[in-house]
This record gives C-alpha cells, sequence and structure tokens, in this order.
C-alpha cells in the first residue's frame, strides 16, 4: 500500500511540475561548468598558473579535439601554439590549430557562418574592424558566463569590458593577443623626444636630410592609414565611431586636425615621403629599421625585432621608445595614447553543445595569466593580464615600462560592421590627397560623405 502510494505522489508530481523535471534534463553542456568556482575567474585565471573551473569534466564529455582558425602560418605564433599545448595538457582536448592566410580570413569566416557549418568551433578575429560584423550576423554563442565576476575586468587595459559588450548587452568575444603603439625615435637625431604632435611636426621638418626621412607612417595596405589617423585623433581627445550611428567620423574637429597634419607632413613639410601610400604599418617600421626615418609610430612589439642586430643592423644602440604624443601642451596627459588592439576568439553558435562548453573553455584559458605570459615572454607580444609585466622574467623584455604604460592608456574603438571596407574608402581619398588629385578638406569632406552612406539614416 505504501509503495503504492509513493508511486501516485510521483505520478502527480510529474503531472504537476513537468517543468522541474524537464529543466533538469534540458541543461545545456557548457551550462554545467561553474566559472566562479574553485575561485572567483578573477583569481582562478589570474594567479600566474591556470585554475580549471569546476564542472568542466562532465560539461566536455566526449569532445576530443577542438578546431581554432588561426591568422597566419603557426611559426610566427610560437605562444599561441605553447598555450594551444598547454591547454591539452591540462584538459586532454587537442587544440588542431588552422593557419589561414590573412587575407581572406574575415569571408572565409562568414562563409562558415553561412553555411552554419560546424567544422570550426573557435574562429579568430580582429576586434576593431570585424567584431561588430560578426556580432550582427546572429552567428556567435555569447561567452557572459566566463565574465561573471566583476573583478575580472581589473585584471585587463581598462576599455576591455566596453570593447568586448555589444549593443544587446551581450559578450561574444574574448582576447587572444592585444597590441597598441609607441613613438620608436633616434637618439643621435632626435635628442629629446616630441611630447605632442605638434612638437613632432616641427622636429620631423628640422631633421630630414635627403638620406633620412623626419618621420614615416602608413597609408598604402588595409587598415594602414587608420593607424596615424586614429592616434592624433585620440591625442585630442577625439574618437572615430559614432556607436548611435553605426559611422566612422573623420571630419570631426579633431579628424580634420589629423588629416591635415598628416598631408602637410608629405607635401608642405616635405619630412614624410610619398611613398606612404606604398607602406604597410610593417613597411612603415621597416624603414626605420634601416636607418632611413628618425621617428616612426608603431607596434610596441616591435621593439623586439629593433634590438636584433640581423633585423635592425642600421640603429642599434641608437633607438628609444616615447609614450604616443598627446596632441599639444593643452591636452591632459591622459591623451598620450594610441589604439588598443585585441585579436580575440569567438564561438561558432552552430556547433555542439558539448563542443561549445570546450570552445569556452579554450578562451577562459586563453585570457589567463598564463597563456598572457607565454604571449609577452616567449612571443613578445603585449600581456592582456597587465599584471604580467611586473613578472621578474618580464624585465628581460625591451621597453618594458614605456609599453606597459602604453598598455595601459590605450584606447579601443569597435568599427561598425562595414569597418574594413570602410577603412578602404578612406585610404581612397587620402591617396587623392597625396597625388594632388583633391585638396586635402575637399577630400575629407568627400570622404565623409560616402562613409555617412554606411551609417544608420537620419
Amino acid at each position: 500500500m505504501r509503495k503504492r502510494n509513493i508511486i501516485i505522489l510521483g505520478l502527480i508530481f510529474t503531472l504537476c511540475f513537468p517543468g522541474v523535471i524537464w529543466a533538469q534534463k534540458a541543461k545545456k553542456a557548457y551550462e554545467l561548468i561553474q566559472w566562479n568556482k574553485p575561485q572567483p575567474i578573477s583569481q582562478r585565471i589570474g594567479g600566474e598558473k591556470y585554475v580549471l573551473p569546476e564542472g568542466w569534466k562532465e560539461a566536455t564529455k566526449g569532445v576530443t579535439k577542438i578546431k581554432v582558425s588561426n591568422f597566419g602560418a603557426l611559426e610566427h605564433d610560437p605562444a599561441t601554439v605553447q598555450n594551444a599545448k598547454r591547454f591539452e595538457e591540462l584538459t586532454g582536448i587537442k587544440v588542431e590549430l588552422l593557419a589561414w592566410a590573412e587575407p581572406p580570413i574575415v569571408a572565409k569566416t562568414i562563409s562558415i557562418f553561412a553555411a552554419k557549418s560546424k567544422a570550426v568551433d573557435v574562429l579568430c578575429y580582429d576586434h576593431p574592424t570585424t567584431y561588430m560584423q560578426m556580432v550582427a550576423g546572429g552567428w556567435l554563442h555569447p561567452v557572459d558566463a566566463i565574465w561573471n565576476d566583476p573583478g575580472v575586468w581589473k585584471l585587463y587595459a581598462p576599455p576591455t569590458k566596453k570593447g568586448l559588450t555589444a549593443p544587446d548587452g551581450h559578450i561574444y568575444g574574448s582576447i587572444g593577443q592585444t597590441k597598441t603603439m609607441m613613438l620608436f625615435y633616434r637618439p643621435s637625431i632626435v635628442s629629446k623626444p616630441p611630447a605632442t604632435w605638434v612638437e613632432l611636426q616641427e622636429i620631423a621638418k628640422k631633421v630630414t636630410t635627403d638620406k633620412i626621412w623626419g618621420f614615416v607612417y602608413s597609408a598604402g595596405g588595409e587598415m594602414d592609414i587608420i593607424y596615424p589617423l586614429r592616434d592624433m585623433i585620440y591625442s585630442q581627445g577625439g574618437r572615430m565611431v559614432d556607436l548611435k550611428k553605426q559611422r566612422v567620423m573623420v571630419n570631426s574637429p579633431e579628424g580634420k586636425n589629423a588629416w591635415k597634419m598628416l598631408a602637410d607632413m608629405v607635401l608642405v613639410d616635405k619630412s614624410a615621403p610619398t611613398s606612404v601610400l606604398e607602406y604597410s604599418w610593417m613597411a612603415a617600421s621597416d624603414m626605420f629599421a634601416m636607418g632611413k626615418a628618425a621617428m616612426v609610430m608603431t607596434h610596441t612589439v616591435d621593439a623586439n625585432r629593433f634590438q636584433d642586430p640581423k633585423k635592425a643592423p642600421a640603429i642599434q644602440n641608437d633607438w628609444a621608445v616615447a609614450p604616443p604624443p598627446k596632441w599639444d601642451k593643452t591636452k591632459p596627459d591622459a591623451y598620450h595614447a594610441s589604439y588598443f588592439d585585441i585579436d580575440g576568439y569567438m564561438i561558432n553558435k552552430y556547433i555542439n553543445d558539448n563542443q561549445k562548453a570546450a570552445a569556452m573553455l579554450f578562451l577562459d584559458f586563453m585570457r589567463s595569466y598564463e597563456a598572457s605570459y607565454r604571449e609577452l615572454i616567449i612571443e613578445g607580444n603585449e600581456a592582456a593580464v597587465i599584471a604580467v609585466y611586473d613578472h621578474p622574467d618580464a624585465k628581460k623584455v625591451p621597453a618594458l615600462e614605456g609599453r606597459k604604460a602604453a598598455m595601459s592608456r590605450a584606447v579601443l574603438e569597435t568599427f561598425p560592421p562595414a569597418g574594413r571596407a570602410l577603412t578602404d574608402i578612406i585610404k581612397e581619398f587620402f591617396a587623392n590627397v597625396i597625388t594632388k588629385k583633391m585638396e586635402a578638406m575637399e577630400a575629407l569632406e568627400k570622404c565623409q560623405k560616402a562613409l555617412d552612406e554606411y551609417a544608420v539614416p537620419e
């Protein structure tokens, strides 16, 4: 009788409360991971050794491998390779890194999403130019859970949280590599580095000779004109992106100042060559390394290259670094800022739930102190986790303090969905100025009009 009553009560509970039982059965694999255990996320990933979250084994049951796309050849990314091996040691899950050529990487990524393919679990992306495009497509698995600790944001540069948060309030990306820029100069030519862009322009004019340019910058390849233009705008406290209208702005007061100075350096001062139209940021950096330029704004990681006698023989014992210039003396020191770039990771929403769990675990590890250590010490990239710069091993890193300061003040902006196409428009109109097909301000206004065609209408 008692047994029958228990059975009847069980049936009544099942009929009356089916949602409770269904909710327990329907819990997705990636929801089984307790990201804030055995420690809060900030402590778990912020120590020298990464600590796996509780529940990860059950969540990733059956997963033996994840596929992760990578920007370019793996021989150039030794830290990524070592971090992937370390992840496999920790979890038993193999990471197959897919070395994709950079030019078609965005189109290839979108093709995977458009096909709703499960071929790749984790995809790399360039944050400023493509994050919004991928978010807008609705192709990404949200990763809010791995960021669900207010203390975790303190590990990174100040703009990280705002940059990763999409318009819908969710987070769809995480950190792989980070970078920013500093001013490099030749002390034998420039005895005191300029603190402002106005000073830099004057010094560049004075030191230019028939053998050396005062300053070089990039305006030739994809995104290249954006580097100097953006940094000059930030140095005045301005920004390039109108988030409400999803519009790139170049004709702001700050943009006009920057556009004019870049053009004047070539056309009026003759302190920069017309061949800037052919330079990628790497080519501009090479000009400095070959001793053909007195100053260049380039990525902090180039300090590793400049100290190598084989890669930069012309400037050995004759190069130094300074913070990114602010615009002029009236601007606050906080405007000594360059851009902050994240080469990040995002998760394909079409893969299976246990694959999503493994992918989230990979993202969790790759943004950790341990992974950042390898990026800075082994490969010479910047450390996403700022505390890594204080590690004793970091003392060997060239220009350490300057790099740490540059990372702390860097500005992160997320371009609209058509980000890369918009930068090509800017490049085209700037080229019209340097080739004297248009006056500088005429070209700028026409450029802005073309950019507005891609924005939210009035």
